[in-house]
């Protein structure tokens, strides 16, 4: 009996430890994600999320051919970029997880300082073992 209730508690520890590391690196995902806004890495963007990706921006709907546009337009690029995250829920359940938070960015374009503040939520999906960015949904905060 001592053996099963040792045998349990492990179980209990192997799953709160793979989350736990499920959950960093979520997370760092998402950081390495937004750094691609700022070096306009397509490609790494891409590599990034899932083939069904969408984004869900202040009421527009788009995928990542309507994405694409965005990063291929030389009107985007910035200086910098300086994102600041504060999340709020992460979840996981199997191969599907979640993320709430709120998103400050100082970004500097043509010499001048620009923040943004969105919150939003984003659904991750373990493909091939590897986690992958499925839909972010943004709203922007009015200031």
């Amino acid at each position: 009996m001592k053996y099963l209730i040792c045998l349990f508690y492990l179980s209990l520890s192997a799953i709160a430890f793979s989350q736990k590391n499920d959950t960093t690196t979520i997370i760092q995902l998402l950081k390495s994600d937004y750094s691609t806004l700022r070096s306009m890495d397509l490609k790494k963007h891409m590599s990034n999320c899932t083939e069904d990706y969408l984004l869900i921006e202040d009421g527009d709907i788009w995928d990542m051919k309507e994405e694409s546009k965005w990063y291929n337009n030389e009107g985007n690029k910035v200086t910098d970029r300086k994102d600041n995250f504060d999340f709020k829920y992460i979840r996981i359940d199997g191969n599907v997880a979640y993320a709430v938070y709120n998103l400050r960015s100082d970004i500097i374009k043509e010499g001048r300082l620009i923040q943004k503040n969105w919150n939003e939520s984003t659904i991750f999906r373990k493909v091939n073992g590897e986690w992958k960015i499925a839909l972010i949904h943004s709203t922007p905060i009015k200031q």
